[in-house]
C-alpha cells in the first residue's frame, strides 16, 4: 500500500491536456495507481455531467474512486452514485443573483440535473460550457422562476476585464457565499466555506484517512486550498504562482503528463 492513498486532480489545466483529453500514458499510470490500492479523486468546478466521462475512462467505478463537483459543493461515488455530500445556496441569495444579470448586462448560468438553464443560450461563454460539460442548453425567460431545486453553483460569463472590474462589488453584495475566478472569463458564486479542501476533509473523513495521506494536484485560483491542505500538494507547471507557492511540488504541465509524473514520482516510484 502506497503512503498516498488518496490522489486528488483538478481537471482543466490540471488531469487535462490543452485539447481537455486525458493523454494514454496519463491514464494507465492512474490505472495502475489504481490497482496499487490508491483511489482517485476528480475536483472540479465542472458539474456532475462534465466529470463522469472521465472518471468511466479511468474505470473509477471498479476501484471506489469520487467525484467532487461545483468545486467541493457536492461528492458522489463513482461506484454507487450516492452523494456523500451536499451544500447548496441559500434561497434567500438567488433572487439577488438573478438580479445582477440585468444590473450588470451578465450573462449567468445555474445547473440543473440535466441541464444549463441561462436566459441567454446564444452567449458564446454559454455555448462553451455546455459543450465542456456534455450538457443541453436550455434558455428561459427569467431564470429564478426557473430554480425549483438546490443550486450547487451560480455561475456569471463575461468577457475578462469587465468581470474583473465588478469582481470586488458583487463581492461585497455577497459576503455569505464564496466566490472565485475559475477560468478569466467565469466568476462562480459559491455556498459559504465551500472550497475544495473542505471537500477532501470530509471525503477523508468518509475514507477514514488523514490529510498526510492526500496527493492533490491543481493549477488555479480555486486549487490553492486543496493544495496547501494536501500532505502532498503538488502545482503544475502551468499553474498559477499562488498555486507553486502552496505547493510541496511543481510537476510538468498538464500538456507534459503532469499528473502522471507526480503519481510515478510519490506513489509508483518509477521516477
Amino acid at each position: 500500500m502506497t503512503d498516498y492513498q488518496l490522489v486528488a486532480t483538478d481537471l482543466d489545466g490540471t488531469l487535462t491536456t490543452t485539447q481537455k483529453q486525458i493523454t494514454p500514458h496519463t491514464q494507465q499510470v492512474l490505472l495502475r495507481s489504481q490497482q496499487m490500492g490508491a483511489r482517485l479523486a476528480l475536483v472540479s468546478g465542472r458539474p456532475i455531467n462534465g466529470i463522469a466521462s472521465l472518471a468511466k475512462q479511468l474505470q473509477m467505478d471498479r476501484f471506489g474512486g469520487c467525484i467532487i463537483s461545483f468545486n467541493g459543493a457536492k461528492i458522489s461515488s463513482c461506484s454507487t452514485g450516492e452523494t456523500l455530500y451536499e451544500r447548496s445556496l441559500p434561497q434567500n441569495v438567488l433572487p439577488q443573483l438573478c438580479g445582477l444579470n440585468k444590473k450588470y448586462r451578465l450573462t449567468s448560468m445555474i445547473y440543473s440535473p440535466d441541464t444549463i438553464i441561462t436566459e441567454t443560450g446564444n452567449n458564446r461563454y454559454v455555448l462553451f460550457d455546455g459543450r465542456i460539460n456534455h450538457m443541453a442548453i436550455e434558455e428561459v425567460p427569467d431564470l429564478m422562476q426557473r430554480i425549483d431545486f438546490p443550486v450547487h453553483k451560480f455561475l456569471f460569463a463575461g468577457d475578462p476585464p469587465y468581470l474583473e472590474k465588478l469582481e470586488p462589488d458583487i463581492r461585497s453584495q455577497f459576503p455569505s457565499c464564496s466566490i472565485y475566478r475559475s477560468d478569466p472569463y467565469y466568476l462562480e458564486v459559491m455556498p459559504s466555506n465551500v472550497d475544495k479542501a473542505q471537500a477532501l476533509s470530509a471525503l477523508l473523513g468518509w475514507l477514514h484517512l488523514t490529510r498526510q495521506s492526500l496527493l492533490a494536484c491543481g493549477d488555479g485560483f480555486n486549487d490553492v486550498s486543496m493544495v496547501r491542505f494536501a500532505g502532498m500538494g503538488v502545482a503544475m507547471e502551468n499553474a498559477q504562482p499562488e498555486v507553486k507557492a502552496a505547493a510541496k511540488f511543481v510537476t510538468r504541465s498538464n500538456d507534459e503528463d503532469g499528473v502522471a509524473y507526480a503519481v510515478q514520482k510519490f506513489i509508483l516510484h518509477e521516477v
